[in-house]
């Protein structure tokens, strides 16, 4: 991996999401590979089958890297963190979520548009994902799309359920339902990218974003979402918090610093 560009950090910061191509070696990859059978084999209490009406599936699971040997070795050793502190300008890296995502082909049904601010307990500044896909990735089989620059918007949308669109139960209100982007997507700034294997999405906690279907006859889609916290970052308590089960004990605006979410690179 080469190291990040000053344009990459500046699209970043413009778009709310950057593209970085050949992010990760095969090796890596492979390795996850392997590593996401073993896990949907012997899934963990926080996994989620987000679809309950429909064709296909949409499996999902939580904090891998806590019983699992290889997603253990690819956040400490792969060069995920390095990329995501560099384009955060950040000194310091705290772990808020590893997040499995695998769309199987014939999944009929989109992940709906949302953001991923309001279902985590961590302020808007220096809180963003990385979205690395173990499989290549186009329109047909479920790529992501964005609207670009919606982190700046100020605003935070109520969550949905990702697998139905619905209404998150339990969760607050915030700035009411997210807008009808598909209606408008040239108006949104919308940018759908397609995905060789090893190139990654690095995207804004509050960048507004959706996912195709999986319409492909055999190709999966297999992702891991990686969720940071930066150097300004601090804890937010919320109602609403579907992949931690356990109240952190730490303070409203302090550190986020703990064993809820350690911190995982220094500079």
């Amino acid at each position: 991996m080469s190291p990040v560009k000053q344009s990459e950090i500046e699209v970043f910061e413009r778009d709310g999401v950057v593209l970085i191509r050949s992010a990760f070696d095969a090796h890596w990859l492979d390795e996850l590979e392997t590593a996401v059978e073993d896990v949907m084999k012997n899934p963990s209490s926080l996994s989620r089958e987000y679809i309950q009406t429909g064709n296909g599936r949409f499996f999902t699971d939580h904090h891998m890297s806590r019983y699992n040997d290889s997603f253990r070795r690819f956040m400490l050793n792969s060069p995920a963190s390095q990329i995501a502190a560099a384009l955060l300008r950040s000194e310091k890296l705290n772990l808020v979520d590893e997040h499995l995502l695998v769309k199987e082909p014939g999944t009929d049904v989109p992940t709906y548009w949302h953001h991923d601010l309001p279902y985590f307990e961590v302020s808007w500044q220096d809180f963003a994902s990385f979205w690395i896909p173990l499989d290549p990735v186009t329109r047909t089989n479920g790529a992501m799309k964005f609207a670009k620059g919606s982190h700046k918007w100020g605003r935070i949308f109520k969550p949905v359920m990702i697998g139905s669109g619905q209404d998150a139960e339990g969760a607050a209100d915030f700035d009411g339902p997210a807008p009808d982007i598909d209606r408008d997507p040239e108006g949104y700034n919308v940018e759908l990218f397609e995905m060789k294997r090893g190139d990654a999405l690095f995207f804004h906690a509050a960048t507004l974003h959706a996912a195709e279907p999986n319409k492909s006859a055999n190709t999966r889609r297999r992702a891991l979402s990686l969720r940071y916290g930066g150097s300004r970052a601090t804890w937010e308590p919320r109602e609403y918090v579907p992949s931690r089960p356990d109240t952190p004990d730490l303070k409203p605006g302090g550190s986020l610093d703990g064993p809820d979410y350690p911190v995982i690179w220094r500079a």
